[in-house]
């Protein structure tokens, strides 16, 4: 949920940020700053086990090396993982869509314009985007029809505010596609398969879970009829969620 409305001029929506399980640790080590895995992840707003997943897929993503001869331990150069971070978010929001910027900003506008301000071809789309539930949370006027369902109305400002907070692709869970919050019971190391996935991660059923998690199996098996059976390991789904939300 968001933590601040943006009905009023100045007023911007922040994403969510995660609380992290243990204090961050930083030493100096060559003159320079340095962090532990819990600074890692808190200089880049993720979580623990998404900084491990992105360590070991670096050479895709760009994250840091670790600092060499640190002895004990994990550490990364502060200034490095602000330079990530810069970037990673940079390159996320890079995949959003325009959004139109025209137009009073205290005019309240229905669905169907604000999928339009938000660049949405479809308004069906809005309600499968991750700003639906941010609309939700901030509706400044609700009409009933005759019909007996609800007109909703936004400030612009408000849509614009909620476009300027989106996470970018990756970034946010689909609203309409998982069913509720993540399990994070269990065992880390355990290896589970696509209904198992798809119930810790929220979704419905298996065939809902979105080519990112696919990609990321941790162990792939072809049948004798050609099919991919996927196992992922509870630790992976847990750092996918996160990386939804960082």
């Amino acid at each position: 949920m968001l933590t601040q409305t943006a009905d009023r001029p100045g007023e911007t929506i922040p994403p969510r940020s995660l609380v992290q399980d243990q204090p961050m640790a930083t030493r100096i080590i060559n003159g320079r700053t340095a962090v532990d895995r819990a600074g890692a992840a808190e200089l880049t707003g993720s979580a623990v086990p998404t900084i491990d997943y992105w360590y070991r897929t670096r050479d895709k993503c760009g994250f840091p090396e670790r600092v060499p001869g640190a002895g004990t331990g994990a550490w990364w150069y502060a200034e490095d993982l602000q330079r990530f971070t810069a970037e990673h978010q940079a390159a996320k929001k890079a995949t959003l869509t325009t959004v139109d910027r025209s137009g009073d900003p205290d005019e309240l506008v229905d669905a169907p314009a604000v999928a339009r301000i938000l660049g949405y071809t479809d308004p069906r789309g809005l309600r499968n985007s991750s700003v639906w539930q941010p609309l939700l949370d901030h509706v400044a006027d609700v009409e009933l029809l005759p019909s007996g369902t609800q007109r909703r109305r936004w400030m612009r400002r408000t849509v614009w505010a909620i476009a300027d907070a989106r996470p970018g692709k990756g970034g946010g869970r689909r609203v309409g596609t998982a069913r509720g919050d993540v399990d994070r019971s269990g065992d880390p190391d355990d290896l589970v398969g696509a209904p198992e996935a798809a119930r810790v991660l929220g979704y419905s059923k298996a065939q809902l879970l979105p080519q990112e998690v696919l990609d990321r199996a941790d162990d792939v098996t072809v049948g004798a009829a050609g099919r991919s059976r996927r196992k992922w390991r509870r630790h992976t789904l847990w750092a996918i969620a996160d990386s939804w939300t960082s």
